[in-house]
């Protein structure tokens, strides 16, 4: 996550990457090196799925790093928004373009609640 972030803010800025964080990244993914084992599963189909022949540390990191670089790379990045929350640090893509938290339901009610008690305080 250290090298995450500011990677992902950089890019949704439209910005250059920060070499440390890209290089802790390129790091993360070079520890545990997949590759694809073919197995028939019981669908009667072929399936290849990415093996990755490392400690669980290194694999979670690994997969980690490949999420994060799918997502640097994809050309909706610039689209990416923080969640509005005053106590929220995620990040989502919205469906809509008003959308203003990450989970309505969670973030956004809260913030609706702290808004209708600043209203009403002085009742």
């Amino acid at each position: 996550r250290a090298a995450a972030r500011p990677a992902l803010d950089a890019v949704r800025r439209g910005e250059r990457p920060p070499a440390g964080a890209l290089a802790a990244l390129n790091e993360a993914l070079a520890a545990a090196p997949s590759h694809r084992v073919l197995a028939w599963n019981e669908e009667g189909g072929l399936a290849a799925d990415a093996h990755r022949p490392a400690d669980p540390a290194r694999r979670l990191a690994a997969e980690l790093a490949e999420a994060v670089a799918e997502l640097l790379t994809d050309p909706r990045v610039g689209q990416v928004r923080g969640c509005e929350a005053h106590d929220c640090v995620l990040l989502f893509l919205p469906a809509h373009p008003r959308r203003r938290w990450c989970v309505a339901s969670v973030c956004g009610n809260r913030a609706r609640v702290a808004r209708y008690y600043a209203r009403h305080k002085g009742d």
